[in-house]
């Protein structure tokens, strides 16, 4: 089974600026595609490790239907990983680059 992190900038949002004279932030998702869609059928759950700069660095998804999507509001790119859990109680580890 071959799974990609993906990621691309949320459709139709606006980036924002969260201080007076800071960077531009993007809303950006992050998920998941394998080469079969089929294989995502077997996931249970994918749990992201983001940047050191996030307070919130460990993101948990159980949403199937979005492709175990979680959304971040980023000003850059980074290398992420996300521990997947599928069915049958096993793991894997797929590593990734954020980038918008």
């Amino acid at each position: 089974m071959k799974l990609e992190i993906k990621s691309e900038v949320v459709p139709r949002s606006k980036a924002q600026r969260f201080k007076d004279g800071g960077r531009l932030h993007r809303n950006v998702r992050i998920f998941l595609v394998a080469e079969d869609e089929a294989d995502l059928d077997k996931i249970v759950s994918a749990e992201y490790e983001l940047h050191p700069t996030f307070r919130e660095r460990h993101r948990r998804s159980l949403d199937r239907f979005r492709n175990f999507e979680i959304r971040i509001w980023s000003y850059g790119y980074f290398k992420t990983k996300a521990v997947v859990r599928f069915e049958d109680g096993s793991t894997t580890t797929v590593q990734g680059f954020v980038r918008w």
